[in-house]
C-alpha cells in the first residue's frame, strides 16, 4: 500500500481517537492537508493560525478539536517505509513551529531506526517537543489488516 493509500483509514482512526480522547470538543479530521498548506486548511476551516503563515508545511492528517474559542490541532505523518530520523526530524520541526496538542508518526512498515533510538540509546529527549517540553511526539506501526495503530509498537509506551 502506498503512503497515500493509508491517509482514509489511518484518519478514521484519528477521529475515533480523538472524540474518544477529547470529548467536550468538536473534532474534525482530514487528509486533505496532505497536498495543501496548513494555512489554507485552516483558512478553510475558519481559523486564523498566524504561525502558519509562509511556512508551506503540509501535514498528512490533521485533526482539529474546538471547544468554544479554543482550538487545538493534531498532527499525523504517515510513512510506507520504516521509520527514519530523517521522519522524526521532519514531524519535530512541524511540532516545534505550530505546538500541536498531540503529534503522531505512523508507518505500515513499522518502527525502524527509532525503535533503537528510544528503546537502545535511550534518546527519548528525541521525542520532546512544547515551548516547555512537555509533550511527546509518538511513532507506532499502523496495521493495515485492524485499520488501527499497533499499540504493541507505540512509543513512547502510555
Amino acid at each position: 500500500m502506498s503512503e497515500i493509500d493509508l491517509y482514509p483509514s489511518i484518519e478514521v482512526w484519528l477521529n475515533k481517537h480523538l472524540k474518544e480522547k477529547y470529548p467536550n470538543y468538536d473534532v474534525e479530521t482530514t487528509y486533505k492537508s496532505s497536498t495543501h498548506t496548513l494555512e489554507n486548511v485552516m483558512r478553510e476551516h475558519g481559523i486564523n493560525l498566524s504561525k502558519a503563515y509562509l511556512l508551506n508545511i503540509k501535514i498528512d492528517i490533521l485533526g482539529i478539536l474546538r471547544k468554544k474559542n479554543n482550538i487545538e490541532l493534531v498532527f499525523v505523518e504517515v510513512k510506507d517505509a520504516m521509520l527514519t530520523l530523517k521522519d522524526l526530524g521532519q514531524l519535530w520541526g512541524y511540532t516545534q513551529l505550530i505546538n500541536p496538542i498531540e503529534s503522531f508518526l505512523i508507518s505500515s512498515k513499522g518502527l525502524g531506526v527509532l525503535s533503537e533510538i528510544y528503546n537502545v540509546l535511550n534518546r527519548r529527549d528525541l521525542f520532546v517537543y512544547g515551548s516547555k517540553g512537555e509533550r511527546t511526539m509518538k511513532a507506532a506501526k499502523w496495521s493495515i489488516n485492524s485499520k488501527s495503530i499497533d499499540y504493541s509498537t507505540l512509543i513512547p509506551h502510555s
